[in-house]
């Protein structure tokens, strides 16, 4: 086992400049005024956004994989361009991105590269209401083959959402501790299982954040 960080007053005030007071702040308040508490917080903070960060990239890769899966077997293998997919403006202009860094970087903006490169958040946003009718309908349950009885459109979007904002929450540096994590990791793992039993089994058993949470300082 690691030894515990030894915090004395002189150290305490030079994590503070290298942090940032105001980033601290939130901690801080946390902590009731108690600054090597806030710091043993933003340590617990971190270690909770990458304990999170595996499960949830589990996700967004079983989640994108099924998804091009199932479009491309009923619009082609380049679905996103296909006018029967109906895209709306925001994700017509996501795929507009992706293919254009793609460009920058000198790679031909293939149907594989263009996935891949496209956002959680492109993804969580196909399941907005406006893609009820034309897809949801046909082809939610080809795609949540695992998901309870009844399950709808909205009840993927609510979840996906869900993980969308702390995902971007986990990217920016932002404090999650104050976040029911135990439900949200619950909520991670049950909508890989909706999609693949045997990936969800594979990622929570790989995961670290049962160990980590129950380390809270």
């Amino acid at each position: 086992m690691q030894p515990q960080f030894v915090y004395d007053v002189h150290t305490a005030k030079a994590l503070r400049n290298s942090v940032s007071s105001p980033r601290l702040l939130r901690y801080e308040a946390f902590a009731t005024g108690d600054l090597v508490q806030a710091l043993r917080l933003y340590t617990w903070n971190t270690a909770l956004s990458e304990a999170l960060y595996g499960p949830i990239q589990g996700l967004e890769i079983t989640l994108r994989n099924k998804m091009n899966d199932c479009f491309a077997s009923h619009f082609g293998p380049q679905w996103f361009d296909a006018p029967a997919m109906g895209l709306l403006y925001a994700q017509q202009d996501q795929v507009t991105q992706a293919k254009q860094a793609l460009w920058r970087h000198r790679k031909a903006p293939d149907p594989d590269r263009v996935v891949a490169e496209l956002s959680f958040g492109f993804w969580a946003g196909l399941f907005g209401r406006q893609y009820e009718t034309h897809l949801w309908r046909r082809y939610l349950r080809a795609l949540f083959v695992n998901a309870p009885s009844p399950f709808l459109r909205q009840d993927a979007h609510r979840v996906l959402n869900n993980v969308r904002m702390l995902r971007n929450r986990i990217a920016h540096h932002e404090p999650i501790l104050h976040r029911p994590l135990q439900r949200e990791y619950d909520s991670v793992l049950a909508a890989i299982g909706w999609l693949c039993m045997a990936t969800a089994a594979w990622v929570g058993h790989h995961s670290r954040f049962g160990e980590t949470f129950a380390a809270r300082p």
